[in-house]
């Protein structure tokens, strides 16, 4: 037999099992302060002179994490906040990598300038 007691109780532990089965998922604070964080080094790594395309697509993603955490879409915020700070870290190597690249090739002109000299000296004496 149903009585008002036991259908109140159920409505009670039915309203308080659909709060609970709605919380949303924290906002992925963390991820998105590590991918700002990873834009900013490759920043200052030069990557908007040595690798461009990278970049931007980390400055996207990340402005994007930071939409959809602002609509409260934990989930997209935190998948667009990894693939920004992905994309941030390959922004900054490829533009170490290609800074790196061009010290070899300065250093390698110049090796080649000097020993250019020294057969030139070498020849004037002979």
């Amino acid at each position: 037999m149903i009585t008002i007691n036991g259908l109140r109780n159920g409505l009670w532990c039915l309203f308080a099992f659909a709060i609970v089965a709605c919380a949303s998922v924290p906002l992925p604070v963390e991820r998105l302060t590590i991918a700002k964080s990873s834009v900013d080094s490759a920043e200052r790594a030069q990557a908007a002179q040595y690798a461009q395309p990278e970049l931007e697509s980390a400055r996207h993603k990340l402005a994007a994490a930071q939409a959809a955490a602002d609509h409260r879409d934990a989930e997209e915020a935190a998948r667009l906040a990894d693939q920004a700070d992905i994309d941030a870290q390959l922004a900054e190597s490829t533009a170490r990598a290609k800074q790196q690249e061009q010290i070899a090739t300065d250093l390698d002109a110049s090796l080649r300038a000097l020993r250019d000299q020294a057969v030139k000296r070498k020849d004037s004496t002979q």
